[in-house]
This record gives structure tokens, C-alpha cells and sequence, in this order.
């Protein structure tokens, strides 16, 4: 153990007023389900990435992250920036779960439209949570600009259409509740939208502060310059959630962990007990297109729609077409590549009606299991029970944007500072 790592240990040897859980008692079921199937793309895209052994002695830090997915990364590229000692343990291959299924869409509208928050959860809290969101955009993309022209970045703007000519009541309501509090939103009307975007639907929503990317390809970013400023990797390492003694975790292999702070971004490889009755398991599938060759619609822009589950698509920088939807409540996923296909069809065939000239050809079909919440919110907070251990679970379809919004409010956690969105999307609320 390095000299650094032995002050750790011993500045972390007491208790600190932290009530220890002890052996046996677990935080949360393990889930062994697969997360995806099929033929993903992302992966394909990144030639070499990174490596790391797993863990095999003893270790030391203030802030032990589990799971390597963009949550993970997202928080100790934040912590690490402010100088703290982060450690990621990865049960598999960093950077090869969840994050693969992910059609890399980032957006600060939620799958749940504002005006449903403030019938839910009331205007004040509706209005905090989508200005929580919009932050988090402009700060992912400040991020992105500091990681370098590497992860296939875009600035984007949405567009969200109504699905049917009854839905433009529930757009108006939606766009009057954005303009109130100034969130950057234009109603197109049917004429306008079919001039501008040649989409023939009776209204839609054009939003900006959006952006797409490539999963993988930040993933590998945040990887590089989280090393440059001393984050320790290790993979193949699964930790022993049912084995917290005070500070300290093991190991599966029972190599000990002393920590400061345990910041939990397992996604969907556990279920927590203090969620799990709050959770809803779905299936969505996915696709990728071949190359095309000319341009696809008007700025590349991404859509989406009012009907639930619902159909969105984007483009990608070498003019492929990623697209998703058709989700289903089940927690199994579909393993026959013929069936996968037919559902990426299926997909293909929605996308060409709303653009007839196209003809999809797939290069890529998968499909993978997501959570989502009960009121549609993600859960980011402290544990009830313990001030040390702290959670990330960035469910529902916006994931990456709450994310980049969790790793701001943990920080804010552990720097002992009021953030203000930490109620709206912390574990216990009602």
C-alpha cells in the first residue's frame, strides 16, 4: 500500500458518528439478470480502451465509488477535480454495462412533461426539478468541452411532436407552463412544423440546451482525464454490499476497503431495499442504421412524441440513424436475434413514416432493460440510515442528464453544502 494510502487508513480508522451496518446485514437484493442482448453499437466504435486490474489487497480512500457506467464516472470526475481521493470498483468491465444499451440522447425535458410534475408534486417542485435538468445540460456540456472533441458531442435541438391531434391540448399546457419560467421551448404549430421540419403532426415542441453523444466514447474521456487527476480504477471487482462493517467494505474476494464515503452507481445490478417497491422494470429495444450518404432532416435534430411508450430517433456524426422505443413492462429480456430485429423493423417502419423518403437499412439491433420510478423521478441522496453512503440511480429515460445533475448534489452532500434540488430526488420522499 502506498504511503498516502496508509494516511488514509489511518485518518479513517474511527467511526467518525457513522452507524455501522454490520455482517450480514445487505442494503439491497443483487439482481444477476443480463442488462442487454443483441448486437450493440457503441462498442464497436471505440478501437482500444482501457484496462484495469482488479482489486487484490487491501485499500484506502475518502470516496469509493461502485459501478463504472457514466454515473460513476460523472462523480468521480467531479470529486476528483476538487482534489478528493476516489477510488471506481467495477464488478465487470468498466464502462461495458447499462451505458451499452443507451441511445445517448441527452435532453433536459423529462419523460414526464412538467405540467404532469406540477399536478403530482406541485408547481415549486415541478419547476426546481426541469430547472435541475436544464442545469445539468449546460454543465454537461462545459464538461464535454474540457474532455476535448473526442466523445462525438452535438449540441442538438429536440423536436417533440404530438403523436395524435389530441395531444395538442396537453402541448399547449405543457409549452404555457416553460415559457412561465423561462425554459427555453417554441410551439410550432401544424404549418410551421411541416414547413420547417417536414413532419405532418399537428403541433410539436422545439427544445434547445439538448445534445447527443457517444455513451462509450465519453465514457473512455472521463476515464482518461479522471486518471490525469488520480482517480484509482479497478474492475472485475465486485463489491460485498451485505458486508459494510462500519468504514469498511470487502471484497467478493474479501480484500478490505476503507472508506470516507461510499457513493453507490450500480444502476440496474441491484435493487435497494429502501426503492425497490418504487420501481418499475422495463424492455425497450433499439437500433442503428448504416451510413447514409445525403443529408437526413433539417439540423439533425432529435424526435420524440407524446404517445406512450413512445418513438425517438436522432442521427449520429457519420449520418446513421439511432433510434428507440416499443418499451414493455416485463424484467426479462428477448434473447432471439430474429425476434430483436423484427422489433428494430418495426421501429424502422415508424421512423419512414413520419419521413417516407427514407429506407432504413440496420446495421446494429439490441435490446435492454431500464428502470424507471413510480412518480418519474430518479433517486439521488443520502441514505436514511447512514451519512457515509450515498446513492446515484439516474432511473427513468433521462438518465444521463441526472447523472450529470446527481454528481453535483453528492458533491454538495459530502462538502456539507444546502443544494437546492436535493429533496425533490432524494430516496425517502413521499
Amino acid at each position: 500500500m502506498s504511503t498516502e494510502a496508509i494516511a488514509i487508513w489511518s485518518k479513517m480508522s474511527g467511526n467518525n458518528g457513522v452507524i455501522p451496518l454490520q455482517m450480514g446485514e445487505g442494503i439491497g437484493d443483487r439482481v444477476n439478470m443480463q442488462l442487454y442482448a443483441g448486437n450493440t453499437y457503441w462498442d464497436k466504435t471505440v478501437k482500444t480502451n482501457f484496462q484495469f486490474e482488479k482489486i487484490a489487497a487491501a485499500q484506502a480512500t475518502q470516496i469509493l465509488i461502485a459501478g463504472g457506467g457514466i454515473s460513476g464516472n460523472l462523480c468521480a470526475y467531479v470529486l476528483s477535480e476538487l482534489g478528493m481521493d476516489v477510488v471506481i470498483a467495477e464488478k465487470n468491465k468498466i464502462g461495458l454495462g447499462s451505458s451499452m444499451a443507451n441511445t445517448g440522447l441527452l435532453q433536459y425535458r423529462s419523460d414526464k412533461m412538467l405540467c404532469e410534475f406540477v399536478d403530482d408534486i406541485g408547481e415549486e417542485q415541478g419547476r426546481l426539478f426541469y430547472r435541475m435538468c436544464l442545469e445539468a445540460m449546460d454543465q454537461f456540456k462545459s464538461v464535454n468541452d474540457l474532455l476535448g472533441n473526442v466523445t462525438e458531442y452535438r449540441s442538438m435541438d429536440t423536436i417533440y411532436y404530438a403523436s395524435t391531434a389530441q395531444d395538442e391540448k396537453k402541448l399547449r399546457r405543457e409549452y404555457d407552463y416553460l415559457t412561465k419560467y423561462d425554459f427555453p421551448v417554441e410551439f410550432l404549430d401544424e404549418k410551421e412544423l411541416q414547413a420547417r421540419y417536414r413532419i405532418h403532426k399537428s403541433c410539436a415542441l422545439r427544445t434547445w440546451h439538448d445534445a447527443d453523444v457517444n455513451p462509450y466514447k465519453l465514457i473512455q474521456a472521463l476515464i482518461r482525464k479522471n486518471l490525469e487527476q488520480g482517480v484509482r480504477y479497478f474492475e472485475n471487482t465486485e463489491l460485498d454490499l451485505d458486508n459494510i462493517q462500519g468504514n469498511r467494505i470487502f471484497t467478493q474476494a474479501g480484500h478490505p476497503i476503507k472508506f470516507e464515503h461510499l457513493i453507490l452507481t450500480t444502476g440496474y445490478s441491484r435493487l435497494y431495499s429502501i426503492i425497490k417497491d418504487k420501481i418499475i422494470i422495463r424492455r425497450t429495444y433499439a437500433l442503428c442504421s448504416t451510413p447514409f450518404e445525403e443529408y437526413l432532416w433539417k439540423d439533425n435534430v432529435m424526435i420524440w412524441e407524446t404517445k406512450k411508450p413512445y418513438l425517438y430517433f436522432r442521427t449520429t456524426k457519420d449520418c446513421r440513424i439511432i433510434a428507440g422505443g416499443l418499451d414493455e413492462d416485463t424484467d426479462a429480456l428477448e434473447q432471439d436475434q430474429d425476434k430483436i430485429l423484427e422489433k428494430a423493423r418495426e421501429i424502422a417502419r415508424q421512423i419512414e413514416t413520419i419521413f417516407p423518403k427514407l429506407n432504413i437499412n440496420i446495421a446494429y439491433a439490441w435490446n435492454g432493460l431500464f428502470y424507471g420510478s413510480e412518480d418519474g423521478l430518479p433517486f439521488i441522496g443520502q441514505d436514511p440510515a447512514r451519512a457515509d453512503i450515498f446513492y446515484l440511480l439516474g432511473y427513468e429515460g433521462n438518465g444521463m442528464c441526472y447523472s450529470m445533475a446527481g454528481a453535483l448534489i453528492l458533491k454538495d452532500y459530502i462538502a456539507g453544502i444546502s443544494n437546492p434540488y436535493q429533496a425533490i430526488v432524494k430516496l425517502d420522499r413521499n
